[in-house]
């Protein structure tokens, strides 16, 4: 777990909660910035480096969330952001070209995938060829009902993520993409398939978007959802002390939950990079 890893990366994939924010809403909302983790993205940019923050929360578009992070001095762009909403409707984008798409959840969904030129279509509007359920507030019947239709006729189905809660800085909360997307899978005996982290779609989506090799990738973040992205992609994980994974669990971590390096948080992680 030597740091002198982090010398071979030449992109970065970094978390948002407990990691550039400690954060008490998915996406870094309502949350303050961690010790020099503005400084760090601004160094990243200044060296070349290609950079995607990514967050498992897909209920707003990503220049939404990436607004946020400017506002609390971390200058991330629109376009490096990704939430689990926008990496799944790229994955769907790129493997149903011109198919028709039901989006289950809100427009950070539904956005993303209009401008990536997906056709979305509403309940009543015949049999989908995926089905994708992301976070939102409300559910109608109707919606549950056109997705279960569609699945049982073939369509895949396609969720943002598989945890059971969101993990945020004052507690915890159902996440509803998975549940509602188990739900449609428990009708139709079928395994909705996880986009966000750690998911093959996602380490796809972003080997795609950073444009290196995935040897050349590094993945920081504060919890094992980072160290098993890093393991299915053949990246680097980099684990920070400074959100979900603590030293004593740290300690029980085997195999390929062990994470490549560990660092304090992300202020130790830009103490090394720019002084290498």
């Amino acid at each position: 777990m030597s740091k002198e890893l982090l010398n071979s990366i030449s992109a970065w994939m970094i978390d948002i909660d407990g990691c550039l924010m400690r954060a008490s809403k998915a996406g870094g909302a309502g949350g303050t910035p961690m010790d020099k983790a503005g400084e760090l993205i601004a160094w990243l940019h200044d060296a070349g480096h290609p950079v995607i923050v990514c967050t498992n929360a897909s209920e707003k578009p990503p220049a939404e969330y990436a607004a946020y992070l400017r506002e609390k001095g971390i200058p991330v762009r629109d376009e490096e952001f990704i939430t689990a909403g926008s990496a799944a409707a790229d994955f769907v984008a790129h493997h149903h070209a011109g198919g028709k798409i039901l989006v289950l959840g809100t427009e950070g969904i539904r956005t993303p995938l209009r401008e990536l030129g997906g056709q979305l279509i509403e309940p009543g509007d015949g049999l989908a060829d995926a089905v994708i359920v992301g976070a939102g507030e409300n559910f109608t019947r109707a919606e549950l009902n056109a997705a279960a239709l569609s699945v049982e006729a073939g369509a895949p189905l396609y969720t943002t993520v598989a945890a059971q809660w969101f993990h945020g800085g004052t507690g915890k909360s159902i996440c509803i993409s998975a549940a509602m997307a188990h739900a449609v899978g428990w009708v139709t005996d079928t395994e909705p398939q996880v986009l966000g982290k750690p998911s093959t779609g996602l380490g796809e989506t972003l080997i795609r978007r950073l444009g290196v090799p995935p040897k050349q990738i590094g993945i920081v973040g504060d919890a094992t959802a980072e160290i098993d992205l890093a393991h299915l992609m053949g990246a680097t994980s980099v684990l920070v002390l400074s959100g979900a994974v603590s030293e004593d669990q740290l300690n029980n971590l085997t195999g390929d939950h062990r994470p490549d390096v560990v660092l304090r948080d992300v202020a130790e992680l830009y103490s090394h990079l720019a002084n290498t």
